[in-house]
C-alpha cells in the first residue's frame, strides 16, 4: 500500500478536492493519514523464519518510510560500537545482550555492580527511497523508558541519545522543498542515568526524520489560492510532520 507523504489515504470515489474539504463531511478524509509500515529481523524471509521472529517480538514499525532500526539491551556494551561496522555490531549486540522485544535478565549480570545500570545501542539508516532532494534525514534517535512509580502510575521520560532536535531542519513553506542539515544514519550507545535497580522498567528506541509536509499541504499548494477548500487552512491539521520508526521495547527486570 501508499505509505508515502506523497500519496494520500483514498478510495475510488475521491476526488482531490474532496480529499481537501470538511465542511458538510462527518468524517473528512483531510484529516486521515497514509498507513504505517511494519518490520521484522529474521535469519530468513520464510514463514518459520518470521513466526519465529514474532516469537521473540523482534519488530518494529514506521509511520511509513522504510527506516530499519536496531536495537540492543544489555549490561555491557563497547563504547566505541558505533565506530564499527553495523554487521559487527549486530553480532555484538546478540553475543553480549538480547534484540528489541526481549527480557534483561539481572541474572545475566553476575558478578556485577548491583548498581549498574543497563546499556542500550539503537542505530537506523535513512529510507534510502527517499534520498532524492534532501529529504527523509535524520534528526535524532531517542531512547524512552517507562516504568511504575510508588504512586502506581505509570511514569515516562524520553532521552535524546544521537542526533540534534534543534539542528534547524524544516521545509519551505511554499515548495515543500527541505531546508538544513540532517543525517544519512545514527548511532547511539547509551547507558540510563537515572537507573533503579530495584524497579522493573522498560525501553525502546524513536528514529525521528527531519520536518516534511504533510500530504495535504503538498495537495493544497498543487491546488491556485483561490481554489484550495477550507482543509487547506484548518487549524487542526498540522502543515509539516515528523516521520519516525519506534522499535519493540526491551524488559528489564527488578535486582533481587
Amino acid at each position: 500500500g501508499d505509505t508515502d507523504e506523497r500519496g494520500k489515504p483514498t478510495t475510488f470515489r475521491s476526488s482531490p478536492l474532496e480529499m481537501l474539504r470538511i465542511e458538510g463531511l462527518r468524517r473528512a478524509r483531510v484529516f486521515q493519514n497514509p498507513g504505517g509500515v511494519v518490520g521484522l529481523w529474521a535469519e530468513a524471509n520464510n514463514r518459520d523464519a518470521l513466526f519465529d521472529a514474532m516469537k521473540r517480538r523482534e519488530a518494529f514499525a514506521t509511520s511509513g518510510p522504510r527506516i530499519a532500526p536496531r536495537f540492543f539491551g544489555a549490561w555491557d556494551l563497547p563504547e566505541d560500537l558505533c565506530q564499527r561496522p553495523a554487521k559487527h555490531r549486530v553480532s555484538v549486540g546478540y553475543a553480549r545482550g538480547i534484540a528489541m522485544g526481549g527480557e534483561l535478565s539481572s541474572q545475566a549480570d553476575e558478578g556485577g555492580d548491583a548498581k549498574r545500570a543497563p546499556v542500550f545501542a539503537a542505530w537506523a539508516h535513512r529510507d534510502l527511497g527517499r534520498a532524492d532532494g534532501g529529504e527523509g534525514l535524520l534528526q535524532r534517535i531517542q531512547i524512552v523508558k517507562g516504568w511504575v512509580g510508588d504512586d502506581g502510575r505509570f511514569h515516562q521520560a524520553v532521552f535524546d541519545a544521537a542526533g540534534d532536535p534543534e539542528n534547524g531542519a524544516g521545509v519551505d513553506p511554499q515548495t515543500c522543498e527541505p531546508v538544513g542539515p540532517g543525517a544519512d544514519q545514527l548511532c547511539a550507545v547509551w547507558r540510563d542515568p537515572n537507573f533503579d535497580p530495584g524497579r522493573a522498567s522498560v525501553y525502546y528506541a524513536r528514529i525521528v526524520e527531519n520536518p516534511s509536509c504533510r500530504w495535504s499541504t503538498r495537495r493544497c499548494l498543487a491546488l491556485p489560492a483561490a481554489e484550495r477548500p477550507d482543509g487547506c487552512n484548518a487549524p487542526g491539521i498540522p502543515k509539516t510532520i515528523q516521520e519516525r520508526a519506534w522499535t519493540s521495547p526491551i524488559w528489564v527486570e527488578p535486582r533481587s
